[in-house]
């Protein structure tokens, strides 16, 4: 039996996806009324497609482009459209994409990446309003094993970290026995985070983390062990070690704005200075 002819679209993706392909990029792949499509337009739009999920994406961008195209072509014939007018925007649309690449451009040039600790200090001090608490933050320890593991009554006195020596007997235990564990001595995590992982049920959340509360249950063949380690209260302000992140994007995108800002007016005070300006 002979095999079926190959489609237009097939022909196109293997062109596109081989390394010997003989498609120019003037070569029309596909038309529609009096719009053409070119094989560089194809490979613009999927320059960064792998193999593996490029053939089913660029079949679709095909399929979009000839649909699009119809679509256009009977809103310019019949559409009673103000073409200038449409123009126009899409120049001014042209514009700000060009000076929104060209000031990226320069920005990934110029922008400085370095964030002292000192910065960061400094914005958080300054602007320690914004760094309200939600919610409790909290230092915990916590642990999940199965019902059936061993020495389940030493864990439950490790968990309370009552001597120095206990993290390290829990660390060695959940290395072979736990199901899930938690616990970060320096950083602060949300207080409903933690109660995603484990089933509490019928407590007063306040009352429970003010006092440091240390909690062992078991649950549909788990048991659930909970140590309330340190607390910041809600409605106080976060620690600057939990705003660390934040506060540097927020410094970046300030220093990203004010670069923006420096960038359009040397332009424009050069085009002053250059008398390149001429109004009649």
């Amino acid at each position: 039996m002979m095999g079926r002819k190959p489609t237009l679209y097939t022909l196109v993706l293997i062109t596109l996806l081989s390394c010997t392909g003989d498609l120019k990029d003037d070569e029309i792949v596909a038309s529609v009324y009096d719009a053409n499509l070119y094989h560089s337009d194809i490979t613009k739009a999927s320059y960064n497609l792998s193999k593996e999920d490029s053939i089913s994406l660029v079949k679709e961008f095909i399929k979009d482009w000839t649909n699009t195209q119809i679509l256009a072509y009977h809103s310019r014939k019949n559409g009673n459209i103000d073409l200038d007018e449409i123009d126009y925007k899409a120049e001014q649309y042209r514009n700000m994409l060009l000076i929104h690449q060209f000031q990226n451009n320069e920005i990934l040039k110029r922008l400085d990446t370095v964030i002292t600790k000192k910065e960061i200090e400094t914005y958080y001090n300054k602007h320690i309003k914004d760094f309200q608490l939600k919610d409790y933050l909290v230092k915990v320890i916590y642990v999940k094993v199965s019902e059936d593991a061993p020495d389940i009554d030493k864990l439950s006195k490790w968990y309370k970290l009552r001597k120095d020596e206990d993290i390290e007997s829990i660390k060695k235990y959940v290395s072979l026995y736990a199901t899930n564990f938690y616990y970060d001595e320096e950083n602060w995590i949300y207080f409903d985070e933690i109660t995603k992982e484990i089933p509490l049920q019928d407590i007063n959340k306040d009352r429970f983390i003010t006092r440091k509360s240390e909690i062992k249950f078991s649950e549909n063949g788990y048991y659930y062990f909970l140590n309330i380690i340190d607390y910041k209260l809600k409605d106080a302000a976060s620690p600057i070690e939990f705003e660390i992140n934040n506060i540097k994007q927020r410094i970046r995108n300030t220093r990203i704005y004010n670069l923006r800002e420096k960038i359009n007016n040397e332009l424009i005070q050069s085009a002053h200075e250059q008398n390149a300006i001429k109004i009649f």
